[in-house]
């Protein structure tokens, strides 16, 4: 049987307030999937894209703090305070995010953010679909 949902969250913050990507990658399906409906350039089908796109942003000067952790049945809800490049009011990019974190019993196998706690929370308690 996987861990609890409360379980995950912790361990999903512990990983991010430690910045630690080996510790992530403990908690995620090796086909995890990060990104919205439809494949971008950023998608990422897999635990190590994953690994690879937060190592980027942190290279990049990004720099998070957890604000909120959300625990629902099928899913985990992390709003962060986002700072570095192009952030905040007057940059391209928001300074506050929300990412929903899937679960299936076990590892994260989705990952999708939203510029609003109401959405993701919407989002979060919506059952997620079957994997094909």
């Amino acid at each position: 049987m996987g861990e609890t949902a409360q379980t995950i969250a912790a361990r999903l913050q512990e990983a991010f307030e430690a910045g630690d990507l080996a510790q992530l990658g403990t908690l995620l399906d090796p086909g995890v999937r990060w990104g919205g409906k439809e494949d971008t350039p950023q998608t990422c089908h897999s635990c190590s894209d994953v690994l690879v796109w937060y190592g980027r942003l942190s290279a990049e000067g990004v720099r998070s703090r957890i604000t909120e952790t959300i625990v629902r049945d099928e899913a985990v809800v992390l709003g962060f305070d986002l700072a570095g490049p192009e952030r905040g009011p007057d940059g391209e990019r928001p300074n506050q995010i929300f990412q929903v974190f899937r679960l299936s019993g076990g590892p994260v196998t989705d990952i999708r953010g939203y510029p609003q706690r109401a959405l993701a929370l919407a989002v979060a308690d919506v059952p997620a679909p079957t994997r094909g």
